[in-house]
């Protein structure tokens, strides 16, 4: 196995072990969802050049603070 071949096994059972999880908040629509998310997105994007992570931590905290947070997925 070459080297790269290994690095893609690795990186694909890595992935496949991650739990998926999704956003709620009791009561909250699928549009109050929508709504909220793009601004947070649009937040977490506001900053060019940010690395992905910046971005990730800047959309989480902007969605917890209205009230979401993660479950895992069913």
């Amino acid at each position: 196995m070459t080297r790269g071949t290994l690095l893609a096994a690795l990186f694909l059972t890595a992935c496949a072990a991650q739990q998926e999880y999704v956003w709620n908040r009791p009561g909250a629509t699928q549009q109050e969802f929508a709504m909220e998310s793009g601004q947070c997105r649009a937040q977490a994007f506001s900053v060019p050049n940010a690395p992905l992570m910046q971005v990730a931590i800047v959309y989480n905290s902007c969605m917890q603070g209205k009230g979401w947070y993660q479950v895992p997925a069913k």
